[in-house]
């Protein structure tokens, strides 16, 4: 990967390969900025999401503009935010969905219409603060614990404003049931009426060998189609995985890239 410079941006379009190495987290505390930075400066991933109203955010996204890192906003539905210094009506209204979807699995799954202005007004929130911090949009959205792939959230008012969406994972047939893989790509269809995404999404954990994943070899998919794989920089086993050699050998062949580089 190459390989400590910020990547230039290339348009991608439909069809063709793209590898987004994506690290999720940023901004949670200060370890896990500095990971991100890291791990980035050295070549090893290429996008990361950032969380807002959490500790390190501000800092967090003055590095990343240091580093040339592209970012998107990693929506947080079900963690209380930690910066007292966020209004007191946001904090409250994120609280409140975090209560929703820490303790009820069907409003992960199921649209509940009674969630609409609540959860449209708790991303407008985390938009509008991103815009503020980094001084732009971000280049894509993503979810803390998978929520933005929860129906209310996909069919948010309020990311009518952002073009891009991360999918739901696509499971290969010996990670999941026949049920879970129909499911999800039930909804990895209506994402992709709404936004434009990739064609496949998995994780590092699910890819490294290392980590109990099937085989590097699935990171050649993305020579062919845009593919996305998800990091955790702040989790030390990720973060030793991404900096050896052997992930630097695997991401060699396919074009590497941010969702800023999605037609």
């Amino acid at each position: 990967m190459a390989r400590a410079a910020p990547l230039a941006s290339r348009t991608v379009p439909a069809g063709q390969g793209l590898l987004i190495v994506n690290a999720d987290d940023l901004g949670l505390d200060r370890p896990t900025t500095d990971a991100i930075i890291e791990v980035f400066r050295a070549g090893r991933i290429t996008s990361a999401t950032a969380m807002m109203h959490m500790p390190d955010t501000q800092r967090a996204a003055e590095s990343a503009r240091a580093a040339g890192l592209p970012t998107g906003l990693h929506l947080n539905l079900t963690e209380p935010f930690e910066d007292r210094a966020a209004p007191a009506a946001v904090r409250e209204r994120q609280a409140r969905a975090a209560r929703i979807y820490s303790t009820s699995r069907a409003a992960r799954w199921i649209y509940d219409p009674r969630l609409r202005t609540l959860v449209d007004d708790c991303i407008r929130d985390q938009l509008e603060r991103y815009r503020e911090v980094f001084g732009g949009d971000p280049t894509h959205v993503d979810g803390h614990h998978h929520l933005h792939t929860a129906p209310n959230v996909v069919l948010s008012p309020s990311l009518a404003s952002v073009r891009k969406l991360r999918l739901s994972f696509t499971f290969t047939p010996d990670e999941k049931s026949a049920a879970n893989r129909a499911y999800r790509a039930a909804l990895n269809a209506l994402i992709r009426r709404r936004f434009r995404t990739t064609d496949r999404f998995t994780d590092i954990q699910r890819v490294h060998p290392a980590l109990g994943g099937s085989g590097l070899g699935r990171v050649e998919e993305a020579v062919a189609r845009p593919v996305e794989i998800m990091t955790h920089p702040g989790w030390e086993e990720e973060r030793r995985v991404l900096l050896a050699d052997e992930w630097e050998r695997a991401t060699q062949r396919p074009r590497l890239g941010s969702y800023a580089d999605l037609a």
